[in-house]
């Protein structure tokens, strides 16, 4: 049984409806046409001729998920999240299919709704719901097990420029935390798209872009929740040569969810 984002039009519907200064740019310097030419396929994602421009080839037996002849771009669609140890035992997945599942059984009463987004509440303690270990390694087997299969993406499709869409469905935001007493006196919130461990796993690739996609990432300061951006494109063969990037190392033994 398919959830919502099992269907990777409703991801890019959803990314399509952001607005630009929900977006940050990875490329060599500002106003390069390096830099312009990655601000593009965000602005043609954002823009009107969006699901023109990007044909859906999720039935096509050639992957990957779209294509764009216009601009000679491939794209293909993957997801992560900080739920399961290994990619197989997801309790929030589970949690999620059952919900639909209820849903589907008394879905007459909603006959003019087109997507159910689940909200799934597992009960478990928040280090076994919410784990740093558990994210990285979801982040890492996703893009390599993508990554084995670049060659065979643009063999089917030669010439074309390939995008990794990575679809982070984590919630809240992780914190390197400082204790004493067992008390934590201050954290410092982990940014995704400067996490080292991360960028690591595709920097030296063949792949051309990678997009990061957090939907629903925030924290909560005393005054307000603070947004952080929820699109990510990192020009990867460029962004190497902006040096005013600074990508920052966390302690995998100090990260704590704000989630409850």
């Amino acid at each position: 049984m398919k959830l919502d984002y099992d269907i990777e039009r409703n991801i890019l519907e959803d990314i399509h409806e952001l607005d630009p200064h929900q977006c940050f740019i990875f490329s060599d310097a500002e106003g390069s046409d390096n830099y312009i030419s990655t601000a593009k396929i965000i602005d043609d994602i954002l823009g009107d001729n969006c699901f023109k421009k990007w044909i859906d080839n999720t039935n096509s037996q050639f992957p990957p998920d779209f294509i764009n002849e216009e601009d000679s771009l491939l794209m293909e669609v993957m997801r992560i999240d900080d739920h399961s140890p290994d990619g197989k035992v997801n309790p929030n997945l589970s949690r999620q299919r059952s919900m639909r599942k209820e849903i589907e059984a008394i879905r007459e009463i909603f006959p003019n709704a087109k997507r159910f987004i689940m909200n799934a509440v597992t009960d478990l303690p928040t280090e076994e719901d919410h784990n740093y270990k558990y994210y990285y390694s979801s982040f890492r087997r996703t893009v390599r097990k993508h990554l084995s299969k670049l060659d065979e993406y643009k063999k089917n499709h030669p010439g074309k420029k390939v995008i990794f869409l990575v679809v982070d469905e984590t919630s809240g935001v992780y914190f390197e935390a400082k204790t004493k007493n067992s008390q934590i006196i201050y954290g410092r919130p982990h940014l995704v798209f400067l996490d080292k461990r991360f960028i690591t796993e595709f920097i030296d690739s063949k792949l051309d872009y990678l997009i990061l996609y957090c939907p629903y990432n925030y924290f909560e300061t005393i005054e307000q929740i603070e947004p952080l951006p929820q699109i990510t494109i990192f020009d990867i063969k460029n962004m190497k040569k902006n040096k005013d990037i600074t990508l920052l190392e966390y302690d995998e033994k100090r990260m704590t969810s704000g989630e409850k």
